[in-house]
């Protein structure tokens, strides 16, 4: 795709705009940005030779696809979960259930919790829900790949968020500290609501949806050619879900429940991004009774010439 000259200039301030809107949506601080610096370490190693030109039109697309979603889905949320709370009668009830298979509660991980230590893994759950999926999309955006983009926002938001709602509008299971009378971890650096909000924020546990987002890009970013990468997103991923556990929010079996999720999700994604080609193939190829009929056919009979 090429561009007049004059484009060139609005379609840079575009899409800088929309990188700048991204950090804004929960107000990302300098350690998220930091963040994401480091996660372009390595970036040349999985980038395609291809101009800025020539790919920059498809790739702000592609990223502004995800970010609209992105920028709406806390107000969605809160229409789901206050509907929820109004009118869903849920089929299962599993917070006693849950409470009562040793271990469940995640406990195993609340034997050393000193308060410098609790902030630091109260950031990384507060921010790895989104800050896991953006390093990895705006990582792909400079690899100036617009299929890989795509693979990463089909296995996060845009297939994860419809998936999971029907796991949300079926089970009721609350958090761990809500559920045993525990104080909230996160309060008051990164939450602090009424004891009607907590109503509406503390459902929806099963699976965890930071275990899916989280697991189902260190998934991704395992395929990645730079190492470096690898192991950033593998360490931050891997921190995600365990603080889940840590900060006494989720039970460890919506953990393994997210994990698997998760891993189903990236399958799908697998399965919608290689169905182009699949359909492509089909069109080439000719079809079973076609090709049936050709092979059946007598050869022609070439007539012999007289000799003179």
């Amino acid at each position: 795709m090429t561009m007049r000259r004059w484009m060139w200039p609005l379609l840079l301030l575009a899409t800088g705009g929309v990188l700048y809107g991204i950090t804004a949506v929960q107000n990302w601080g300098i350690g998220c940005i930091l963040f994401i610096l480091v996660a372009l370490l390595g970036v040349q190693h999985d980038q395609k030779d291809i101009p800025w030109k020539r790919y920059l039109p498809l790739g702000f697309l592609a990223l502004l696809f995800p970010f609209v979603m992105y920028n709406y889905a806390g107000s969605f949320w809160e229409h789901v979960a206050g509907w929820q709370t109004k009118s869903v009668h849920h089929i299962f009830k599993w917070n006693d259930l849950f409470n009562s298979i040793p271990f469940n509660d995640g406990s195993f991980l609340w034997v050393w919790q000193p308060d410098w230590l609790t902030r630091f893994i109260g950031w990384v759950y507060w921010y790895g829900f989104t800050l896991s999926f953006w390093a990895c999309m705006i990582r792909s955006f400079f690899t100036k790949d617009v299929k890989k983009m795509l693979h990463y926002a089909f296995a996060g938001f845009v297939l994860q968020v419809p998936l999971i709602l029907l796991f949300y509008n079926t089970v009721f299971l609350q958090e761990v500290w809500w559920v045993k009378g525990l104080p909230d971890m996160l309060n008051p650096w990164y939450r602090d609501y009424t004891q009607s909000e907590y109503l509406v924020w503390v459902q929806n546990c099963f699976p965890s949806m930071h275990t899916s987002m989280a697991f189902a890009m260190l998934l991704m970013a395992m395929r990645e050619k730079s190492k470096a990468f690898r192991w950033i997103m593998g360490t931050y991923c891997t921190l995600i879900i365990l603080s889940t556990l840590y900060l006494k929010i989720h039970w460890v079996l919506d953990v393994l429940a997210g994990m698997l999720f998760a891993y189903l999700v990236v399958k799908l994604a697998d399965g919608i991004l290689k169905l182009p080609n699949l359909l492509s193939r089909s069109k080439t190829k000719p079809s079973g009774l076609a090709h049936a009929q050709y092979a059946a056919a007598p050869e022609p009979i070439e007539k012999s010439t007289p000799s003179k």
